[in-house]
């Protein structure tokens, strides 16, 4: 049997195939590292920050508070029927605290803004922050005036150690570690009881 002879237009035609498949390898193979590169860093972001990248500031939410209180004899907003609907009374003028705000780091701020313009306060379901009303500019430094729910940090990240970043009513902040938690809730309690019992 004879075989067929091969030409340079074969040869070239065969070495045009075989770099194309190795082309075609190496597309896929990089396409296939960096889908894989995309969702680790995506995964890795929904890890680090549950709702999102956020700048709904601790900072700013105790500088509005603080305001409020000096404009009504040093008492923080109390006498709603929620923790999170006396955080409403930072909402109207004269402070106007945005609904962006006072929704927290973990809720979204169109149903807080839907709240507002709807005449209603905020509740559990639609405000981020643990809130402690009832207090006022000259009790205890101690005493913690809020932190957020969820326990996140500055920009809606998750927090080294668990637990939450408290702000007290001297204007004083500190991360209070999972491991802590319980205690530090045992030490705010006694605090309060010892707040009202010299009242």
């Amino acid at each position: 049997m004879r075989v067929p002879a091969t030409t340079d237009a074969d040869v070239g035609k065969a070495c045009r195939a075989s770099a194309t498949r190795r082309l075609y390898r190496s597309f896929i193979i990089a396409f296939t590292v960096v889908a894989a590169l995309i969702a680790s860093a995506y995964g890795y972001y929904r890890y680090k920050f549950p709702y999102g990248w956020t700048h709904c500031c601790d900072k700013q939410l105790y500088l509005v508070l603080r305001n409020y209180a000096e404009l009504h004899n040093g008492r923080f907003p109390t006498g709603q029927s929620t923790p999170e609907a006396c955080l409403s009374l930072l909402h109207p003028e004269p402070i106007q605290a945005s609904a962006r705000l006072l929704c927290g780091k973990n809720v979204d701020p169109e149903i807080a803004e839907r709240v507002f313009s709807e005449g209603q306060l905020l509740g559990p379901q639609t405000c981020g922050w643990h809130y402690v009303p009832g207090l006022s500019l000259t009790d205890d430094p101690k005493l913690a005036l809020f932190w957020d729910k969820p326990g996140l940090g500055h920009n809606g990240q998750r927090l080294d150690g668990g637990g939450h970043i408290v702000w007290f009513i001297n204007d004083d902040y500190r991360h209070i570690p999972a491991s802590k938690w319980e205690s530090f809730l045992a030490e705010q309690n006694s605090l309060r009881q010892n707040a009202v019992d010299s009242e």
